[in-house]
């Protein structure tokens, strides 16, 4: 009898060791693959949001210990949460965790707790409320989907400054992992590409939703699956990367009006995620394979632009006014923002934030980043960081956003110049500050430089790639001398210089 009961007490004790180990048991999945899993296929992290929903777990929880839990895959029935520890460097102490693990290293009374249904417990008194700067109709911006809360992000494109969190509000099933938000060339619109619904969708600039854009008729998966970033060509036809499907490791083409029209790029891309294009051919940034590939203007392959370990899954390319490109090189080994010269040569890794998916050179000289946890400042010579503008949230790719562009309500094509043109400054004489016109017919790299009279430069205003269509820009005089000054455009085929008169 005392055997039986020995054994009997054995197995109970086994029991309960096996089922606290379980209960408290890893998921075998690693970090870095979890955080690509759902980088590549972003449908299992919606699954895993779906779950814990359903189980009255969090989908994401802030602490002000810097802590960020997210919802990302399910192992063996259960959620399964990356575990971000250091929220610049994502991969430095990051871990993944079932639910229970995870809650136990963070205090419940200091931390946000969002449920994924709008329901949204705040124990940290607005510790992660956004901080918003005053803006003002002349600025000019930077669009930033997220994915934690499906809506677009904007941000002043002079100094980073968060202007508001929901220029493109949330919206169900249209928006469920945007990536890429772009301005229309042609519409006073905003598409944006979404991975999961697999459809590039129109808002107005007021956040309202108005249809499908590419492709038009809504989603059709022999044409685009699972789809990343988009990018305009100088003719207003979409280019979309598609990483799924029949149509997998293609760059898909579609008209100024999202009309289907067939593959652009159909080699030499692996898993493809951004389109940069440049003055004279395009490239292609790939998760997989050689990192950056090279196109000309038409799509056809001409080299690899970069290959190795020094980038890895290379996400948002951004070409500077130098002519370098600074990559985002969102997984290890070379995690951060990447720095390359004009022919792909590797230069240096900035390394302070990790996990990078978007970047932009904002018009202070710095970048600003955007990773896994949120969105960041780094000084551009040391890159080092200056401040994480705001946090919580997975963001995507940055792009310009300028709401004072000319462009049609209408049809395609209307309000597009058929030339290049730069106007008289207004007003002239001018104290301190006047404004200066200039239109483009095609997409291009427009400089425009204001001179002293002796022919001294004194201020870049304008050095990026601009659609086609009509702009205006701000120079302010504001402690230059009174004088004779000139201002120069410069673009593929066409310089104008014009004169202005500063008088105090």
């Amino acid at each position: 009898m005392g055997v039986l009961f020995m054994k009997f007490s054995t197995f109970i004790i086994v029991l309960i060791t096996v089922s606290i180990s379980s209960l408290f048991a890893s998921p075998g999945i690693s970090f870095q693959d979890l955080l690509m899993q759902a980088e590549l296929n972003p449908k299992v992290q919606l699954e895993a949001r779906r779950l814990a929903i359903a189980k009255g777990q969090a989908v994401n929880i802030l602490s002000t210990s810097k802590i960020m839990i997210d919802a990302k895959a399910i192992e063996n029935g259960k959620v399964v949460y990356a575990v971000f520890t250091d929220l610049l460097d994502v991969y430095n102490g990051g871990y993944t965790a079932y639910y229970e693990e995870a809650l136990r290293i963070i205090d419940p009374a200091s931390s946000r707790f969002d449920y994924g249904n709008g329901r949204v417990v705040d124990n940290t008194g607005g510790y992660f409320d956004p901080v918003y700067q005053q803006f003002s109709g002349t600025d000019r911006y930077l669009m930033c989907p997220d994915w934690t809360g499906d809506q677009v992000y904007l941000f002043n494109v002079a100094n980073g400054n968060l202007v508001e969190n929901s220029f493109i509000p949330t919206t169900n099933p249209e928006l469920q992992s945007p990536k890429h938000a772009l301005q229309h060339p042609n519409y006073k619109q905003i598409v944006i590409s979404d991975q999961l619904s697999d459809v590039v969708q129109r808002f107005d600039t007021n956040g309202t939703y108005l249809g499908f854009f590419a492709p038009k008729t809504g989603v059709n998966l022999t044409i685009v699956d699972n789809m990343r970033g988009i990018a305009f060509r100088s003719n207003n036809n979409l280019l979309v990367t598609v990483g799924s499907g029949s149509n997998a490791n293609t760059v898909q083409q579609f008209d100024s009006s999202g009309n289907h029209i067939g593959v652009f790029i159909s080699s030499n891309v692996n898993s493809p995620f951004d389109i940069l294009f440049r003055a004279n051919d395009i490239l292609v940034s790939n998760s997989s394979g050689d990192d950056i590939t090279r196109f000309s203007l038409t799509g056809t392959f001409l080299s690899v632009f970069q290959s190795g370990t020094n980038v890895s899954f290379a996400q948002q390319m951004h070409q500077l006014p130098n002519g370098l490109i600074a990559v985002s090189s969102f997984s290890t080994p070379n995690s951060g923002l990447a720095l390359l010269d004009a022919n792909g040569n590797y230069i240096r890794t900035m390394a302070a934030v990790t996990g990078n998916r978007g970047v932009y050179l904002l018009g202070n000289g710095h970048y600003l980043v955007a990773n896994s946890t949120g969105v960041h400042e780094l000084d551009s010579a040391t890159g080092t960081l200056v401040r994480t503008v705001t946090t919580g949230a997975n963001f995507q790719y940055l792009s310009y956003y300028n709401p004072d562009a000319v462009v049609s309500s209408g049809d395609p094509g209307v309000n597009i110049p058929e030339s290049y043109a730069l106007y008289a400054n207004y007003p002239n004489p001018f104290n301190p500050s006047t404004n200066i016109k200039y239109q483009i017919p095609a997409s291009g790299l427009v400089k425009i430089t204001i001179y002293d009279v002796s022919g001294r430069e004194v201020e870049v205003l304008v050095n990026e790639v601009k659609q086609a269509g009509i702009y205006e820009v701000s120079f302010d005089g504001t402690g230059l001398a009174s004088g004779v000054y000139y201002y120069k455009m410069e673009t593929e085929g066409f310089t104008e210089t014009m004169k202005m008169v500063l008088v105090k």
